[in-house]
């Protein structure tokens, strides 16, 4: 007869769970105008203008982001260099936030006149925090955003705008010309 503590072994161990692995999904296959969601297509086939309502916060900066960098590109097709000075503006826009802050960066922009390519960036950044459920919601400009709201809400500002000038700064670069392109 086995001893009491090798029962109790045996106990536990016949008890024991065994996991099963988790088990993958398999790959998606990528997506045609044929296959794709429909809240990504409208009725005719085209693309929808709005993010989905489930949309995370960063599809919305995204998209938002990339509607206007698209306008953008059709507006400046003819004209490279204002499309490089944009891109290198959204490119130290998020530096000179980061060390002048954002009222200061705002108005260094808007100085520049509504003709200048600085006044677009500007007004881009503007637009975003203005929208709905944004720090600055329902403000007509972005300064006069920045000069009626508390600190809470500047602050909140300056982060979403780092963020949203991220999103700009990579569909500049994939949509408008770059500084690369000079030479060509």
């Amino acid at each position: 007869m086995a001893p009491k503590y090798m029962k109790k072994k045996k106990k536990i161990a016949s008890t024991a769970k065994v996991e099963k692995a988790p088990t993958i999904p398999p790959a998606r296959k990528p997506t045609t105008p044929a296959t794709a969601s429909p809240l990504l297509l409208d009725q005719g086939g085209e693309k929808n203008t709005h993010p989905p309502a489930n949309a995370t916060l960063q599809q919305q900066r995204a998209h938002f982001a990339l509607t206007r960098i698209r306008a953008l590109a059709d507006k400046w097709k003819d004209e490279p260099k204002k499309q490089k000075a944009f891109n290198s503006y959204a490119s130290a826009m998020p530096f000179m936030i980061h060390a002048n802050g954002l009222g200061q960066t705002a108005a260094f922009y808007r100085s520049k006149g509504e003709k200048d390519v600085h006044y677009s960036l500007y007004r881009l950044v503007g637009e975003w925090l203005s929208q709905n459920l944004q720090p600055f919601a329902g403000k007509a400009d972005l300064l006069d955003g920045i000069t009626q709201s508390d600190m809470d809400a500047y602050l909140a500002a300056q982060t979403e705008a780092m963020l949203f000038l991220d999103w700009v700064k990579k569909l500049a670069s994939a949509f408008l010309a770059r500084e690369e392109e000079a030479s060509s």
